[in-house]
Formats: structure tokens, C-alpha cells, sequence
């Protein structure tokens, strides 16, 4: 099986919460993809809690990009 290849690849920011890198790829028929960013995470783990009364529960969370609180399942990493 033909698979892609990371011809070059670079970090633009790098924190504990995550870093930001680009890569360029080679495709198996020789097409080249420039810029192609990948966004990694440390592991995480999102849970789906149910109450004895068939109910989900929620977390309500600030989320600076939306500037408002949302409400989410609850979740966290390491």
C-alpha cells in the first residue's frame, strides 16, 4: 500500500496545552500539499454521566473564543 510521506515538518508554537506544527506532505501520486497544519493535543478523556434519574449531566465552562460560558460534557487531560 502506497502511504504519504512528511517531507519537512515545523513547530510554530509549542505550550502545555497543545502545539501548532506544518507539515508538507508528499501524496502517493507525487502531489505535494504545502502548509498542511496539524493541531496536537495531550490525551483526553470526555464523559458521558447519567444520573439514576435518566438525566446527563453538564458542566457550564467559559470558552475565551466564544467570550460567553457553554455548557459541555464533562472533560479533562493530564
Amino acid at each position: 500500500m502506497n502511504k504519504w510521506k512528511t517531507l519537512k515538518s515545523e513547530y510554530i508554537h509549542e505550550s502545555p496545552s497543545g502545539n501548532i506544527r506544518i507539515d508538507s506532505c508528499g501524496l502517493p501520486n507525487g502531489i505535494v500539499i504545502n502548509n498542511y497544519y496539524v493541531n496536537e493535543y495531550s490525551d483526553w478523556v470526555n464523559a458521558i454521566v447519567i444520573t439514576k434519574e435518566n438525566q446527563i449531566v453538564l458542566v457550564e465552562q467559559y470558552c475565551h473564543a466564544g467570550e460567553d460560558f457553554f455548557l459541555e460534557v464533562p472533560a479533562g487531560k493530564k
